[in-house]
């Protein structure tokens, strides 16, 4: 084979290999949201693996790659140390999202603006009560050989939402709950989590 055709070849698959590498997500908008809430909802399934290290792990891998595993690992890891110590649990019961929204793709990632709403009941020394906070951020999602995975996040916003009925001088007006009423918990959530009983024992 001559030089000229190593050369040649050379030059094709270089170019095959930067082909492949910046080939776009072949994914719609609508695909890419689907797929982000069956990434980002079973995140908070955590809460219910302890402190069992390659359990918390294992999960977060199914959403996370690269340094944003780490992080949420060490992240949730250290949470779950310092409920344990506090005698505190989390019961996730609703994940709700209110918007997700596609920004911009380059490549094989794309960059979505998810506001959400996470309700749940939180038991400190066996008191349970209800809790619903609201978020804000922006998700970088990458297509890797596994599938798409969340490669980066950049909070927004954080917010506690209290309820209209809350005594709290920091109780919500109507205009400035979510629209879809994300997050808050249903009777039956109440029900299950035993909130009820503590009010009739009151």
């Amino acid at each position: 084979m001559s030089q000229h055709s190593h050369v040649l070849m050379f030059t094709l698959l270089l170019l095959a290999s930067c082909t492949t590498q910046t080939a776009p997500m072949p994914m719609g908008d609508a695909k890419v949201v689907e797929r982000f809430k069956q990434l980002h909802a079973p995140i908070y399934q955590v809460y219910g693996l302890g402190t069992d290290r390659d359990a918390i792990h294992d999960h977060l891998s199914a959403s996370f790659e690269g340094e944003a595993l780490t992080q949420q690992y060490i992240e949730h890891f250290s949470t779950q140390m310092r409920m344990q110590h506090e005698q505190t649990a989390i019961a996730i019961k609703r994940v709700d999202y209110e918007t997700v929204t596609v920004l911009s793709r380059s490549g094989r990632t794309v960059r979505v603006d998810v506001d959400w709403s996470v309700g749940g009941v939180v038991t400190h020394q066996r008191h349970k009560h209800p809790r619903v906070n609201r978020y804000q951020a922006i998700y970088t999602l990458t297509l890797t050989e596994q599938g798409l995975r969340i490669s980066n996040t950049r909070m927004r916003n954080l917010e506690r939402v209290r309820g209209l009925l809350s005594s709290s001088s920091e109780a919500l007006l109507p205009e400035d709950m979510p629209t879809s009423g994300s997050g808050f918990l249903t009777p039956l959530d109440l029900l299950e989590a035993g909130i009820l009983d503590e009010v009739t024992d009151e």
